[in-house]
């Protein structure tokens, strides 16, 4: 080994030199060390490795395509909401010529439906070699929705309206139905399950897409169905298990039953500004919400209340009469059961109704007293029922 500075031998393990006093490393340990640091730069990498991070896509795609059948679903409940209420100014003012606008527009609910239905399909479905067919189906289902547009735009102006205006009712589900089928070609691309014009090229005739299209959905529903019904029993045979568990351990007063505390904070102020600003859609998720907690906390009294179905087709029927027979029947409900909770309601069904009647003459409040009596009764009979549980 020889000196780096003056070129004389030294020893092999010697650290300096002994004619100049260089300091010498010997060149395998340095050669070692210098491996080593090279090696072991980074210590979550093995040698001859690097550090890689994989991004999971297909949840990307599910998140993409819940997102998009959330504003579907909306979508399709307004569209049904404006739908039901043309067909109702038909039967209460005879405006015969709102017919073909309700027809249209509830057939394009049912189009907007179908969209957000499938786009479930296409992200939480696990046969993903259907994944092509399902999004044929969707853009079938956009197709759909553009022509309906355009004939409720036909048929506005042949009524008389502005141009203008209603230019927009064919435009933003144009833009729309393109801007989501995009998003969802270009989450299907990403995924490598997007279909090619190749795909379509290969396909004999229309009855083969129609039909592969079929068996696609019917197979994604099942496979989707058997998901949820799966994890629903694991979810309820955990439920039972942790139930039975703390019964027999002889836990007192807390609720472990399968119960769940029900709505008490329902205010007028806010079912109104809601009501509003969603259109008149919280109206008809408030009925359901209220007609589900009451028969909870009422039950076993040998009465039901009506929920949304119910209640939207009979006032179709009754041309809007079963809104009061059921704001009725729910104020005697309430009445009756408050005995069973300690408390006693001055106000019944007869109260509720003669405010709905009568109050209009009262520059129209009548109708917001009669709510603001169903809220707080409601209110104070699940908030009754979830003491009882436990639960407060």
């Amino acid at each position: 080994m020889k000196c780096v500075n003056c070129g004389n031998d030294i020893p092999d393990k010697a650290k300096f030199c002994p004619y100049c006093g260089t300091q010498n490393e010997p060149k395998q340990k340095a050669a070692g060390n210098e491996q080593t640091t090279e090696q072991y730069q980074q210590p979550w990498e093995q040698p001859g490795q690097k550090a890689t991070v994989s991004l999971d896509y297909s949840l990307i795609l599910k998140i993409g395509t819940g997102i998009l059948a959330l504003i579907y679903v909306i979508f399709a409940i307004r569209y049904f909401v404006g739908g039901v209420r043309s067909f109702l100014s038909i039967f209460s003012w005879g405006y015969a010529m709102y017919i073909p606008q309700a027809v249209l527009t509830l057939i394009n609910s049912v189009c907007f439906g179908g969209m957000a239905a499938i786009l479930v399909l296409i992200g939480f479905s696990k046969q993903r070699e259907k994944a092509k067919a399902l999004f044929t189906v969707l853009g079938i289902l956009g197709v759909a929705v553009i022509g309906l547009s355009f004939l409720r735009m036909i048929w506005t102006l042949i009524m008389g309206g502005s141009f203008v205006f209603y230019v927009r009712i064919l435009l933003s589900p144009l833009f729309g139905t393109v801007a989501v089928l995009g998003a969802t070609y270009g989450m299907l691309y990403i995924v490598k399950e997007a279909p090619t014009a190749q795909d379509y090229y290969n396909m004999n005739s229309m009855s083969d897409v129609f039909k592969d299209c079929a068996d696609a959905v019917q197979g994604a529903a099942k496979d989707v169905a058997s998901d949820v019904n799966s994890k629903t029993e694991e979810y309820r045979s955990k439920n039972t298990s942790y139930s039975s568990y703390n019964q027999n351990s002889g836990y007192q007063g807390q609720n472990y039953s399968n119960a769940t505390p029900l709505k008490t904070d329902r205010g007028l102020l806010g079912y109104i500004l809601l009501t509003f600003i969603t259109c008149g859609i919280y109206s008809y998720y408030f009925i359901y919400s209220v007609a589900r907690d009451v028969n909870v906390a009422c039950e076993g009294d040998g009465k039901s209340t009506g929920g949304l179905l119910k209640f939207m087709i009979l006032s179709i029927i009754t041309c809007g009469i079963y809104g009061w027979i059921w704001q009725y029947s729910l104020g005697n409900r309430l009445a009756a059961n408050a005995p069973r909770y300690g408390m006693n309601f001055q106000e019944n069904g007869t109260t509720v109704l003669l405010w709905d009647l009568f109050g209009l003459f009262l520059c129209g409040i009548g109708p917001f007293i009669a709510m603001n009596i169903i809220i707080k009764n409601t209110n104070s009979i699940c908030m009754a029922y979830n003491r009882s549980k436990g639960f407060m």
